[in-house]
């Protein structure tokens, strides 16, 4: 029988082996957060550059095929990895909301946005998600 043992040889329980398998779990999430998150911070500093290519070249910000494209795109990848298909619409209403606030910020002032900065009165309104996915630019 092979029995799992800690610092000073005694035989560890079960719940001290569960606790250790769900803190080794917990870490590993931990790491693909950290990983998610800064693909999101990535994700919106391209979307900064973006914004200021639109501005340079007087782009509208609205660009009504790319939600869906985008939409579409996360639709597929969902299905063929057996994801939920409204949990990864929801997630990306989310991405692209925030990319709205970014780019409105930007188009309209020029700077990048920091936490917490909210869209200027000039910049369109946003209908918040329904506007985003009614026809934002979701880049």
């Amino acid at each position: 029988m092979n029995q799992t043992t800690n610092i000073d040889g005694r035989a560890l329980g079960e719940n001290e082996l569960s606790a250790r398998e769900l803190e080794a779990l917990r870490t590993e999430l931990d790491g693909i957060d950290d990983r998610l998150l800064d693909t999101v911070r990535a994700r919106i500093e391209v979307c900064t550059r973006i914004a200021r290519l639109k501005r340079r070249h007087a782009i509208a910000v609205m660009q009504p095929r790319r939600v869906g494209v985008v939409h579409e795109h996360a639709h597929r990848f969902a299905v063929e990895h057996d994801l939920s298909p409204d949990f990864v619409h929801a997630l990306y209403d989310l991405l692209i909301a925030e990319t709205c606030r970014v780019e409105d910020l930007i188009v309209a002032t020029d700077q990048p946005p920091t936490a917490g900065d909210s869209v200027p009165d000039a910049a369109p309104e946003r209908d918040s998600v329904a506007h985003a996915s009614a026809g934002s630019d979701a880049d």
